[in-house]
């Protein structure tokens, strides 16, 4: 059988929980690299790598679920 896009049958796993944690995140790109055996995640701040899913998972976790910095509560706009 030959690779589709990068995705060969030997890295199905890999890809499968990529596609998982990507579901779970919508606002985040995820994907497994074949070539480098390590997983990406790309957002608004950039693009991180680990090579675990389990590290990608807690990175992803920490990306979607931080608090806010102190002192950035939305201010109203000032009435004239």
């Amino acid at each position: 059988m030959t690779a589709r896009w990068g995705r060969t049958p030997r890295y199905a796993a890999e890809h499968t929980a990529a596609a998982n944690l990507q579901a779970a995140h919508p606002g985040l790109i995820v994907w497994f690299g074949e070539r480098s055996g390590h997983f990406y995640l790309m957002d608004t701040e950039g693009l991180h790598e680990r090579d675990s899913i389990d590290a990608l998972t807690l990175l992803a976790w920490w990306r979607t679920h931080r608090p806010r910095p102190r002192g950035s509560r939305s201010v109203p706009a000032m009435r004239s």
